[in-house]
């Protein structure tokens, strides 16, 4: 199996802001239901299942999932680090072969919603749903009250049918969320990528910085991202993809401890490259972890490590792109 899934672009895949707004016809839809944070392997092993379910049944394959993330609104104090952003997530979705992406605002009268409820009123009258795709750990309702062994009680009530999807494995491991945080929180981009079934990436705007990095012989560009998981602390390999050209680049996300800074910093140096990018947007593709950050006893030796992390980084990528 390819580590890498591609996903065909769909331009009449339709977005529902509010399944409040929406009443689809009865018995219409076979859903997947789930929170589908990182849009990885396994989430679109469950779109792909709806999707065949759909077109056996010549029905509308469609997607519920939830804003905010539910963790985040019934355990607000937790540090959460999402994989995806909202937006993101919503495109990465919207990529698969599906038709309807329906988005349920999780607030707390959603969440208190008993199991019977969110089927009766979410799933029967507002999405139409024939046929209901989950997880085999999925759950639901209040509390998580709602088991598989309730789902297929009301379906049977309803008039609706449940698919369970299998466990997604990927060299005999089970691919998840946890996981691919985990990997990414460690460096191992390699490993969250090939359980995404994508290229490990943020985008980020660029802003002004303290510019010595273009005093040293390295000019950086310095990022503001939405995202809320970067990967671990230190230097990466990395393609930067500026204004349809892709660019071979080193990046150093952490604290600057040359220089006793306080603030984590994401700053990217593209090689071979001196042009102006203030205000762009910039994607960064992760492509390997060099090393951790390290402290310098002045500039001639951050010079000498930085000469370095750019050779070992032109190599990798080099080699990435004659494979």
């Amino acid at each position: 199996m390819s580590s890498y899934v591609t996903l065909s672009k769909r331009n009449f895949v339709h977005t529902y802001n509010d399944f409040r707004q929406q009443s689809f016809a009865p018995q219409s839809q076979v859903v997947a239901i789930g929170n589908f944070d990182g849009v990885h392997l396994g989430h679109r092993s469950l779109f792909a299942l709806a999707h065949k379910r759909a077109s056996e049944l010549g029905l509308k394959s469609a997607v519920l999932t939830f804003h905010p993330h539910p963790l985040k609104l019934l355990f607000p104090s937790r540090r959460i680090f999402l994989i995806t952003s909202y937006q993101r997530k919503a495109e990465l979705i919207e990529s698969s072969d599906i038709d309807n992406l329906v988005i349920a605002p999780f607030d707390h009268e959603f969440a208190d919603l008993k199991a019977e409820d969110f089927v009766s009123q979410v799933l029967v009258q507002h999405l139409g749903v024939a046929v209901v795709v989950v997880g085999e750990n999925y759950t639901f309702g209040r509390n998580r009250e709602g088991t598989l062994t309730k789902l297929h009680e009301l379906g049977t009530k309803y008039g609706f049918t449940v698919a369970v999807a299998p466990p997604f494995l990927l060299d005999g491991e089970l691919v998840s969320s946890t996981k691919i945080r985990e990997a990414i929180m460690q460096g191992d981009i390699e490993r969250a990528a090939r359980f995404l079934g994508r290229e490990c990436a943020i985008t980020g705007k660029v802003v002004h910085g303290k510019g010595r990095g273009r005093g040293i012989g390295f000019p950086t560009a310095n990022l503001v991202s939405e995202v809320e998981l970067y990967p671990k602390e230190g230097v990466y390999a990395v393609w930067v993809e500026s204004q349809g050209q892709r660019l071979m680049g080193v990046m150093n996300i952490g604290y600057n401890p040359t220089f006793a800074d306080t603030g984590l910093t994401v700053e990217v140096h593209i090689l071979d490259f001196d042009k102006d990018l203030y205000g762009q947007e910039l994607k960064v593709v992760f492509v390997k972890r060099l090393r951790s950050e390290m402290s310098c006893s002045g500039i001639d030796e951050l010079r000498s490590l930085i000469a370095g992390d750019v050779a070992k980084a032109r190599k990798i990528l080099s080699f990435t792109l004659a494979s």
